[in-house]
């Protein structure tokens, strides 16, 4: 049984704390305000669990291959899940080791978080037991398409105890919506075997076969979910667990779950272990090549200090030591684990998408690289190259696409086929995670890889990036500025319904961004006439912006599809919206004055106790002119709420301008573990969620979305790149933080290129002036060069 060893303790609510010496955030009691979950796996069999064992399982695709079943929005909450019933064999007692679902009193609980596992913890009666559920990491380069929950049963009591083990878990049809929405047929399909101590569950015309065994055989089964929980009860009571008998049930239809039973006789202080492996292979033999490796106990234990070992080194590639302890615990362990977690899933199988509709979302998954280029290049490229077959030839991109399949689609846009079927961002993001991904690893040879279009033969990244600016540039409104589509990157800003008047300011913005770093890859690979051009595109943009779009005191949203303006003080509602405020110096786009003067206006008219909200005000009712946003209560979401996404460019605007107190002021502002409120944040308040309800709304404060955002790549980028100033260049690695004016400096440790940075800020004036001290002798400058051959760099900067 595994002993926590508490140590330094940050984000204390009363649900639990963040422990910064496991690395994990502990959970002390089942009752959380919603269910917090986390993620197992890395980007192929994997899932969620909750702290009380609720979610599910897939192998790559949550919808198209489903592994075990979870109800969304359902009473009981947050079932069904990963259960090990116990049951006293002398009082006929029983109640399970997540505390769901029999959610009986018990004497001790803990669940604890960790990267890429949950262990949850209880007693009762003097029975200890613990739960560890993980997916074992690949074995010689081949991935397991399984998980493991290891059991682990002590007696704490002084007299011998007797008991039965029953584990609980839905297997359904791999196909999820079907499984969920065509009961007729998926009813009938659907069936169960056993065979040597295996539960197998499958269909008879598809290879797959979801599996689930235990490490000892077991004493008895069931497979039949009626069969096991009886009538007229649930999960709660289920009747085979109540009697302490399983009825050996094989279901030949209908619902098919994964119940194993195992008696234990433990005297005083001892302990008993069970693997379970749950599963799906389209080969038999793997099925037994899983069995095989993990019939050992300490197989399993191997695989998870396995995984331990692999997040050691993923973590290791930045730390640091400020003195905000809060942002030292999020950068270095949970922003981090997030940013892998929407690498792997974008927004697709979350506590609040099902993993059924919508898919990757192709802007989603390319800012999602952000957060991992620093740790996890290859796993990014692939990302991106993946992303760019979805790109069509005259340069805009398919929305949203799923795993398995590759399968594009327009997304929200195919719902008003009459209006734009694409997203004026998509294809611009492509080519600014593609810059990012070449300032960190200097693979200049990635632009000439071929990859073939949605809709055309292949050509090479770099034709891709320029088809995408000229997607853009064909594809301009009246004022010269960018067309809405269906929308950028606020998926409600359905303002063009075709008119070709509909124009979105912030695009132009991103724009200028996207061309500002192609213009500097131009220059590195030698393309100077083609890097003049992206400048002159540039300026062009810019120009425009600052004509048609600054409304005295802060830059207009868009133009709608009469060409009126939007986000202008004229207006009864949206008065102010907050991005282009932001993107204006994001996108160098604005002078000096009047970037301060824009980011003055939305500190006034948007900030927020719990972060800037996304315009004010909100709208009140329904409006045909921007449909989506307005479709929104005052306060929620895109219609005043606060888009902790888009706050993370707030941070990084502000830092850009050198405003270090403001940018951490704002980074603190949507900081989740700062939320000591947990019954009003109610999300889970170890990682970033998507959205809080704005002061409009009658829960302000309440955060929604959690785990799959953009928020996380983005809060990463704005912390370690701008508000610390540890920045990848082309030719080395930028060293100009925002210091924040409380802070006497700040430890790092960054691997860039294969050289580890030892890298020490110390203030020694009130300015912003940066002096570098890189091994032992003075640098010119703020960039610390590749060096010849040693692989530790130290570099001492002096902030005055």
């Amino acid at each position: 049984m595994t002993r926590s060893v508490v140590g330094p303790r940050v984000g204390v609510n009363p649900y639990g704390y963040y422990d910064v010496a496991a690395r994990e955030y502990a959970i002390t009691r089942p009752d959380t305000p919603t269910p917090w979950i986390n993620y197992i796996g890395e980007g192929r069999f994997g899932g969620i669990v909750s702290n009380t064992g609720g979610g599910y399982a897939f192998d790559r695709d949550p919808r198209d291959r489903r592994v075990s079943r979870y109800r969304y929005n359902a009473l009981p909450a947050d079932q069904p899940g990963r259960y090990v019933y116990l049951r006293d064999d002398a009082s006929g007692e029983f109640w399970s080791v997540t505390w769901q679902p029999v959610r009986g009193e018990l004497d001790r609980y803990e669940c604890r978080h960790g990267p890429g596992y949950t262990r949850i913890s209880s007693a009762r009666d003097g029975i200890a037991a613990e739960l560890l559920y993980f997916v074992p990491p690949a074995a010689g380069g081949t991935p397991w398409r399984c998980e493991l929950w290891v059991l682990r049963v002590r007696n704490e009591a002084r007299q011998p105890r007797r008991l039965r083990s029953f584990s609980y878990v839905e297997l359904g049809y791999l196909d999820a919506l079907v499984d969920q929405q065509n009961l007729d047929w998926a009813q009938h399909i659907v069936r169960s075997r056993v065979v040597d101590g295996a539960i197998l569950t499958g269909t008879v015309f598809r290879p797959e076969t979801t599996f689930f065994a235990a490490s000892a055989p077991p004493d008895g089964f069931d497979s039949d979910r009626e069969a096991f929980v009886g009538r007229c009860r649930d999960l709660a009571n289920p009747l085979v667990v109540e009697r302490g008998e399983p009825t050996g049930s094989e279901a030949p239809r209908g619902n098919n779950i994964g119940s194993l039973c195992h008696r234990m006789a433990l005297e005083p202080g001892e302990e008993r272990q069970l693997v379970y492996v749950l599963g799906v292979e389209d080969d038999p033999d793997e099925i037994e090549r899983a069995r095989a490796a993990f019939r050992e106990p300490a197989a399993a234990g191997a695989a998870f200090a396995a995984l331990r070992e692999d997040w050691d080194v993923y973590l290791s590639r930045l730390r640091v030591e400020t003195p905000d302890r809060e942002l030292d615990a999020m950068v270095n362990v949970w922003n981090q684990v997030q940013c892998r977690t929407t690498l792997h899933w974008s927004r697709f199988a979350s506590g609040y998408e099902t993993g059924l509709g919508r898919g990757m979302g192709t802007r989603d998954s390319a800012q999602d690289t952000l957060g991992t280029l620093h740790a996890a290049p290859e796993p990014a490229r692939e990302t991106l190259t993946r992303l760019w077959r979805l790109q069509f030839r005259d340069g805009h991109a398919w929305h949203q696409f799923f795993p398995l399949s590759g399968e594009g689609s327009a997304g929200l846009a195919a719902e008003i086929p009459d209006w734009p079927q694409w997203f004026c961002d998509d294809h611009l993001w492509l080519v600014i995670a593609v810059c990012a991904y070449l300032r960190e690893t200097g693979d200049l040879a990635y632009v000439g890889q071929l990859v073939p279009y949605a809709d055309a033969p292949e050509e090479s990244v770099w034709e891709h990036m320029l088809r995408a600016l000229r997607f853009t540039l064909d594809n301009r409104g009246p004022h010269g500025l960018p067309r809405v589509g269906f929308a950028d990157w606020d998926d409600t800003l359905n303002v063009d319904h075709g008119s070709g008047k509909a124009e979105s300011v912030w695009c132009a913005m991103q724009f200028c961004r996207a061309a500002l770093d192609l213009a500097e890859l131009a220059g590195e690979l030698g393309r100077t006439t083609e890097a003049a051009g992206f400048r002159h595109q540039v300026r062009t943009m810019a120009d425009a912006v600052n004509e048609h779009a600054w409304d005295e005191a802060w830059y207009a949203r868009a133009f709608d599809d009469d060409g009126e303006p939007i986000g202008v003080a004229a207006e009864t509602a949206r008065r102010i919206d907050m991005n282009p405020q932001t993107w204006c110096v994001i996108g160098e786009v604005a002078p000096r004055e009047r970037a301060e003067q824009a980011l003055a206006s939305m500190h006034e008219l948007l900030a927020t106790e719990f972060g800037i909200a996304l315009l004010d005000p909100p709208y009140e009712g329904g409006t045909e002119r921007v449909r989506g946003t307005s479709t929104y209560p005052p306060g929620a979401k895109e219609n005043g709420g606060i888009f902790c996404h888009a706050n993370a460019w707030a941070i990084v605007a502000a830092a850009a301008l050198g405003q270090g107190d403001r940018a951490l002021d704002y980074y603190r502002r949507i900081l989740p573990l700062s939320r000591s409120d947990a019954d009003r944040y109610l999300a889970e308040p170890y990682v970033y969620c998507q959205n809080v309800c704005g002061p409009a709304h009658p829960q302000f404060g309440l955060g929604r979305n959690a785990w799959l955002t953009g928020t996380a790549a983005w809060t990463f980028v704005a912390a370690t790149q701008w508000i610390l100033g540890i920045r990848p260049t082309h030719r080395g690695l930028r060293i100009a933080p925002a210091l924040p004016s409380d802070w006497d400096g700040f430890r790092a440790t960054r691997v860039f290129r294969g050289v580890v940075y030892e890298i020490e800020v110390e203030r020694a004036g009130s300015g912003s002036t940066v002096s570098l001290v890189v091994d032992g002798e003075p640098l010119a400058g703020d960039v610390v060069p590749l060096p010849d051959a040693r692989d530790r760099v130290f570099v001492r900067a002096t902030v005055s």
